[in-house]
């Protein structure tokens, strides 16, 4: 799974120091991304229940949606440029330099060094997103579950990536992200919805860490 998705959730909080001073870039959207990103900027960690929906490109126009459609649901914990995402089936950790990912059903574990790329992101790469170049603009307001809320249409600039484009939808009272979607250029698309927010969660020590003693019979391919 592209890990690109646990970057856009939690983007917003390097922006202050980063924001593109591109004269194309809406003012008030960029405002409404400056206060949001100050309130996760505060957070010592936050940990998030997602819902992830992937739509793929039907081969007809006319046949059902539900037939391209597959939803993740999980949970992800992030600190720094630390997190554990659990999902079904399924387990990722990183503690900043090393990647564990866990295939429950095999029960194995393939070890890697995190490495990063323009189409790969983490959470701690996507908070330097801005500095790299990205026009933002709104692309509409909207109420939704009773909340007003901001989609922000946020698209690189000179860049060739798999993706054009990723919208970002704001509780305009809260300042959380509610939802992030992810266009790629294939036709796919990535929408995370943010079922609960919980942020500065007691950490034990060794969270970051995948620990294989804890799993008996498990198999360690390192690939490092």
């Amino acid at each position: 799974m592209r890990l690109i998705f646990f970057a856009s959730l939690l983007f917003l909080s390097s922006f202050i120091s980063a924001q593109n001073s591109n004269p194309a870039n809406d003012p008030e959207a960029g405002e409404l991304l400056k206060k949001a990103s100050n309130k996760y900027e505060a957070y010592k960690n936050i940990s998030a229940d997602f819902r992830l929906i992937i739509a793929h490109p039907k081969l007809k126009p006319q046949d059902d949606d539900r037939k391209y459609t597959d939803t993740i649901s999980g949970t992800v914990l992030l600190q720094q440029k630390k997190f554990k995402i659990e999902m079904k089936g399924q387990e990722i950790t990183c503690d900043g330099i090393n990647l564990w990912t866990y295939i429950i059903k095999d029960k194995e574990v393939q070890l890697n060094y995190f490495e990063e790329s323009d189409d790969m992101l983490s959470p701690s790469k996507i908070f330097s997103l801005y500095k790299e170049g990205f026009l933002y603009s709104i692309r509409e307001k909207k109420t939704v579950g009773g909340k007003a809320t901001t989609v922000i249409e946020m698209s690189p600039s000179g860049k060739k990536l798999s993706y054009f484009k990723i919208d970002v939808t704001i509780d305009e009272t809260s300042l959380q992200v509610l939802e992030t979607k992810i266009y790629e250029k294939n036709g796919t698309r990535y929408i995370y919805k943010l079922t609960h927010q919980t942020p500065n969660t007691p950490i034990k020590d060794g969270t970051f860490v995948f620990d294989a003693k804890n799993y008996p019979g498990i198999k360690v391919v390192d690939l490092r």
